[in-house]
């Protein structure tokens, strides 16, 4: 029978450990698991000690003839943690390398290779020195220069961290055993590697340190708080602490554990960085705005958020829904059904999930509002009607009518000619004076006013009115709190209505999550102009857990020179992000044709599917839905199992066959290779939409927008990266 004092925890790299053995091995490991619960003093398990090992408790326990867990086992104590599994020699190899204790300053525990990270170090801060020396000799005109650049080399060769005390640093998560290594960084490259090895809990301490904040402020920024007192002994304690959550699972629950089991890779569901838990779990006093690159985890942030908050309604029997809303249908589609893997049924009847425009059509119908979809033959009427009004002796022309139409009444929410008459224009190339926007404002009226009559409702306008109805309602917020993910792709309509959702500000109304570095719809929004106030509440993600720092560093070269917001009128740089993982650069290919690059994209996938057995994990994305169908004609024709992701379904995780979807359509996915085909100088920027821009200011914000299309693509692959192209290529592989 199970001790009620007794504590057991696995750790996450037990999860990924497991998740590599075969299949058969998996009911042996559930099997030991639930008997070592039992009791894990029992004579049975035969215990064994490592020789040669770093960590006196660290022992090994014998779950077959083949393979052997790794255990830290107190001599004296009651707590125990499952840290490794593996085929017997590698399970050795792995615990002889380790330790894992109880950081004396924050305490967590943390598990530590010591020796992997020295050398990770050592080898990044050789190769630096080596190639600066060799740099600057070369280009020294005599021996004194030399000299000079050797000694200009050995002063900058001082730590990035020199400013850190030893505590200071552990506060942040480096465990003591790190120490030497980390005051060793001198470089980036050094920094880079260094995070492969160092907890995760320090990363973000260290990015930021390397970025020049001073240490007080990043450990402000980070919420990191000495505790009153640590016992170094008490392991049960240090479970219990944030950092030591993201890492170890203390087992209560039988049916989470049995959940991991069967879907180790699934990982997400349990472990969170103290960064993101400190988001999760907490009453914040108002809107919470969180910012994140591509992988650093805003999505799961999200979801986690929206069941805490579910779980808060439910405990404290407080009435009221959560919101979980984003910009398009295929993404509420995705979220909608990876809430169903950690929510229990109670909390997701809490829980509605919609893409905002799809909630503000509902709501005017249940309004007795009449909305009807637009259709481009309906809006081509309603424009020729109301044209029918305009001031001939101004020389605009229809086109110049729908941009302003789109860019500055809509875009500002003008609803009467007084809007109109103040609205900033910034960007139009048209300069108007008062009296010819008085002649332009009929055109407008007339418009809309056709609009009406068939039941028409711009997007803007949809929301402008939700929000209306909501204010003038006298009722209770509609919803308990609302999250929001992709947020940088919201207007200030929407924002607007999001405010009127949950009312005035209050505590956990609004959670607001996005990367405008992702932008590939809209324009960027000021928070603080749609009546909601992150001030002191703004937080920002910084490791990214799904991509290499390869593909990271080429897709984040995609985006270089451009200036990115912060959702407030801020700014947001790049240079504070990075990846855990390493791998291959991206594969870049150009062919003469298109035959050429066909072939090329037809072996690759057959290898791939040699080696691999399955592509599931493998998405081909193009540019638009017409070569999205031509490539699965092509793949078919060649024996290939294809299935498209189309706009309105989720992905189905069982199904063996490759993937295919439009570069919109694999935002929020992830996959392990990721194929870019087509990339050609007319298909990315799309030519006949780029063509079709007004004026330099549109053509300049389109570009950019399909420049972070190109990002947002890059960054769903999590191991490898294929792009090619036949002819000329588009001039944004080159910026990268």
């Amino acid at each position: 029978m199970s001790d009620h004092r007794l504590t057991v925890a696995i750790s996450n790299d037990f999860f990924k450990a497991l998740g590599r053995l075969p299949d058969k091995a998996s009911g042996k490991v559930a099997t030991f698991i639930s008997k070592f619960r039992d009791n894990p003093r029992s004579p049975g398990l035969n215990y064994e000690r490592i020789e040669g090992g770093k960590d006196p408790f660290i022992r090994s326990i014998r779950v077959d003839q083949d393979i052997r867990c790794i255990v830290r086992a107190p001599d004296v104590g009651d707590t125990y943690v499952l840290l490794w599994i593996d085929k017997h020699d590698d399970a050795y190899q792995w615990a002889r390398r380790r330790t894992c204790h109880v950081n004396r300053v924050n305490g967590a525990l943390q598990i530590v290779d010591v020796e992997a990270a020295e050398m990770a170090v050592g080898e990044a801060i050789s190769t630096a020195v080596r190639e600066a020396l060799a740099n600057q000799v070369q280009a020294a005109e005599n021996i004194e220069t030399a000299a000079s650049a050797t000694a200009q080399t050995q002063d900058k060769s001082a730590s990035l961290f020199a400013q850190c005390n030893d505590d200071q640093l552990m506060l942040l998560g480096v465990p003591e055993a790190l120490l030497p290594a980390v005051r060793a960084v001198t470089s980036e490259e050094a920094l880079t590697r260094l995070i492969e090895w160092v907890p995760q809990d320090c990363v973000d301490g260290l990015i930021l340190l390397a970025d020049g904040k001073p240490i007080e402020a990043v450990i402000e920024e980070l919420e990191r708080q000495r505790p009153a007192a640590i016992d170094p002994d008490d392991v049960a304690a240090a479970l219990n602490t944030p950092e030591s959550k993201a890492e170890f699972l203390v087992i209560t629950d039988d049916d989470v554990l049995e959940a991991m089991l069967s879907a180790p890779l699934e990982r997400w569901r349990v472990f969170l960085h103290p960064s993101q838990r400190r988001l999760i779990e907490r009453n914040w006093s108002g809107a919470v705005r969180v910012l994140g690159g591509a992988g650093t985890g805003k999505t799961v942030v999200a979801m986690h958020r929206a069941r805490w908050l579910a779980q808060q309604l439910i405990e404290t029997g407080t009435s009221g829904r959560v919101l979980f809303t984003t910009f398009t249908r295929n993404l509420a589609t995705d979220i909608r059904a990876n809430l169903t893997k950690i929510c229990s049924p109670a909390e997701l009847q809490r829980i509605e999930v919609i893409h905002l425009d799809g909630w503000v059509m509902n709501f005017l119908k249940t309004q007795g509002l009449q909305v009807r979809v637009f259709n481009d033959d309906a809006r081509d009427s309603c424009w020729s009607l109301a044209m029918d009004l305009a001031e001939t002796s101004l020389g605009l022309d229809k086109r110049f009518y729908q941009e302003e139409w789109k860019d500055v009444v809509l875009a500002q929410g003008c609803r009467s000619r007084d809007d109109y008459l103040i609205a900033r224009r910034v960007g139009r190339g048209t300069r108007l004076n008062r009296q010819q926007r008085v002649q332009i404002w009929p055109v407008f009226d007339a418009v809309r006013a056709e609009f009406r009559q068939r039941g028409l409702w711009e997007p803007e306008e949809a929301k402008q009115i939700a929000a209306d109805l909501l204010i003038r309602s006298d009722q209770p917020p509609l919803f308990a709190s609302v999250v929001v993910d992709e947020a940088q792709d919201l207007d200030l309509s929407s924002f607007s209505l999001l405010r009127a959702m949950v009312g005035p500000a209050r505590a956990n109304d609004l959670f607001i999550v996005g990367d405008p570095h992702q932008r590939i719809y809209g324009k960027p929004v000021v928070l603080s102009r749609c009546g909601i106030d992150i001030r002191g509440r703004a937080r920002k993600l910084r490791i990214n857990y799904r991509t290499t720092e390869e593909t990271r560093a080429w897709a984040t070269a995609v985006l270089h020179g451009l200036d990115f917001d912060d959702l407030d009128g801020g700014s947001d740089p790049s240079s504070d992000y990075r990846s855990l993982l390493h791998g291959d650069a991206p594969l870049v290919r150009g062919f003469e044709d298109l035959a050429d690059e066909q072939q090329f994209l037809v072996t690759t996938l057959q290898q791939l599917r040699e080696e691999q057995q399955s592509l599931a994990s493998t998405c081909v994305a193009a540019r638009t839905n017409k070569a999205v169908e031509k490539l699965n004609g092509l793949l078919q024709s060649k024996g290939f199992a294809t299935r498209v992701i189309n706009a309105d379904e989720s992905d189905d995780p069982s199904d063996p066959a490759l993937r295919l979807a439009t570069m919109h359509r694999v935002k929020g996915l992830e996959f392990d290779q990721v194929f870019l085909p087509g990339l050609t100088a007319d298909q990315i920027p799309l030519r006949r939409i780029l063509d079709g821009c007004p004026d330099q200011i549109s053509k300049e914000l389109f570009e950019q927008q399909e420049r972070s299309l190109l990002h947002v693509a890059a960054t769903r692959a999590k191991k490898r990266v294929v792009v090619s192209y036949s002819g000329k290529p588009s001039r944004f592989i080159s910026q990268s």
